[in-house]
């Protein structure tokens, strides 16, 4: 697979890759680990980031990063490290006169977990189309989303994001040089890199850095992507020894000693079975900034960005899996196995009901009878538990983004997917939550094995393969959408895929499966439940 090494230019420095060969034989060069900020450690540490220095002597890029610090999901084990603001750069283009349209993914793993690795993210599906593949890090969980109200200490959360933002100046500065056109960047995250995705589109920091958006299984509006305030950082503080004297300067001091690793392992107590009751899934994750810094992300909340959001003027296409919610499996069995379990865990976040609130009694009991209220059988009772996951935590953030861009941005289209393509040869998520066979549904982060190579499933995927033309489709949508601001092509046909009309809900999608067809969301009516749970001024 890999031969010989090419040097390339950059404007900070030489860089060393690797001539390398996808599965079907399609020669590209790839660039690894490439610096595109100072490393975060010492006192960078829990810093907004900044800009890397130049270079002189060439710089290997040849070997794989080893992402950011993290307990790896499903595992009892740690990995990463704190010097990991790096990306990788595929590219077939060695003509760099004839600019090609950028794609830049970010990965998810609900902004603790995760990493840029091509065991997961291949980019050999991609690379067989004309555009150049940018895979970026950038920090998780405390080290990447701790924040601290005192504006002299320098904290003001959302490291992570900004990360992001300051890859897309990389991009921006640096991606001629390997044959893309920065005039033509489209950014695409799945599940947490979905939501980053859309902070991107409200945020001022990240203006101009793109031109077009895919937002996949997350959204700024998810029920998990934007995070309470219940002192996470002195929470953390306290479980590595603070004895809470001395306010956020000691608290900042006590982390600041600790090691990187020590930190990651800390913060996994501080998600008590009393928070998570209130239906928080994780802690160190996107938070509203206490005070205005130079790279503010978030200063308000995100419906109110949204409103006069830059990214309202660009295209977005913007989509779902099916049945999302396979991802909480466990949680969904040990709620079975219980003979009337409360739902009051089931609420939003957003709507900041008290624990014991009659209010929040009242939208568990209409969650339970719309759901649970003619179910019959075992089977149709995980499938219900299956469709009120999904809604909570994914479909209904999407389709509260969908609404915003049509009350928001009428000269631009939106065009709304939602993927059920079974292709149980390909996918590697489902089984990792659902282990016990004969589990259908389409599972959250089932359609990245059509967009990415991973190292998880071991089927041969040959050209004429029922996998290799699910792949070509997604693939050729998703190309087609990052060339031209419209996903329309002969993959989409003979459908014609319209963008949602500004009139707002019901919406239409495209419905990908073994065939495409354009209709209307089948979760049309499940979302108006969720809908009426707020107002219209908290609802978008």
């Amino acid at each position: 697979m890999m031969s010989n090494t090419i040097v390339a230019r950059t404007a900070l420095g030489p860089i060393r890759g690797l001539h390398s060969e996808n599965l079907w034989g399609t020669k590209y060069l790839s660039f690894y680990r490439v610096p595109y900020a100072k490393p975060p450690i010492g006192s960078l540490r829990f810093k907004d980031p900044e800009p890397a220095e130049p270079w002189t002597e060439v710089l290997d890029c040849t070997v794989e990063s080893q992402g950011c610090s993290q307990k790896m999901m499903f595992l009892e084990t740690f990995q990463g490290e704190e010097d990991c603001l790096h990306l990788s750069v595929f590219t077939r283009n060695s003509d760099p006169k004839k600019l090609l349209p950028v794609m830049v993914f970010i990965h998810g793993g609900g902004f603790v977990c995760g990493s840029n690795e091509t065991q997961v993210y291949g980019p050999d599906f991609l690379i067989e189309k004309d555009v150049v593949l940018v895979t970026i890090n950038y920090r998780l969980g405390a080290l990447g989303f701790l924040n601290l109200h005192d504006p002299n200490l320098s904290v003001p959360g959302n490291a992570g994001l900004k990360d992001q933002s300051m890859a897309l100046k990389w991009v921006k500065n640096n991606i001629s040089y390997f044959g893309g056109d920065p005039n033509c960047v489209t950014i695409f995250g799945e599940s947490a890199g979905g939501a980053s995705v859309h902070y991107h589109l409200i945020s001022e920091l990240s203006r101009g850095l793109f031109h077009r958006a895919i937002v996949q299984s997350g959204s700024a509006f998810s029920n998990w992507a934007l995070s309470p305030d219940r002192d996470w950082a002195g929470r953390l503080a306290q479980a590595l020894g603070w004895n809470g004297i001395g306010g956020e300067a000691a608290i900042l001091q006590t982390l600041m000693a600790a090691d990187h690793m020590e930190i990651v392992t800390a913060q996994e107590t501080v998600l008590t079975p009393e928070i998570k009751q209130e239906g928080t899934i994780n802690h160190f994750v996107p938070s509203i900034e206490h005070y205005q810094s130079d790279q503010c992300m978030i200063p308000r909340h995100p419906r109110e960005m949204c409103r006069t959001a830059w990214g309202n003027a660009i295209p977005v296409m913007v989509g779902m899996t099916s049945e999302e919610g396979l991802i909480f499996y466990p949680d969904i069995k040990k709620k079975i196995e219980k003979k009337d379990p409360s739902l009051t865990d089931c609420i939003p976040l957003d709507l900041k009901l008290p624990m014991n609130s009659a209010e929040r009694k009242i939208i568990a009991d209409k969650i339970k009878d719309f759901y649970f209220d003619k179910t019959k059988t075992a089977q149709e009772k995980h499938d219900n538990y299956v469709n009120m996951y999904t809604d909570k935590d994914f479909a209904h953030g999407i389709t509260r983004l969908v609404r915003s861009r049509c009350e928001n941005s009428f000269k631009v289209p939106t065009f709304l997917y939602r993927f059920n393509h079974d292709l149980p040869t390909l996918v590697f998520v489902k089984p990792l939550f659902c282990p016990e066979p004969g589990v259908s549904g389409i599972c959250h982060g089932d359609e990245l094995p059509c967009l990415f190579k991973n190292s998880f499933t071991e089927v041969t995927i040959s050209k004429d393969s029922t996998e290799y033309k699910a792949i070509d489709r997604m693939v050729t949508i998703w190309t087609t959408f990052a060339a031209t601001g419209n996903p329309n092509c002969d993959a989409t046909r003979p459908e014609l895929w319209h963008p949602v009309a500004v009139t707002g809900p019901p919406f239409k999608c495209l419905n990908i499966s073994e065939r495409l067809e354009f209709c209307q969301l089948p979760e049309t009516e499940r979302m108006a439940l969720w809908d009426s749970f707020y107002t219209r001024d908290t609802l978008t």
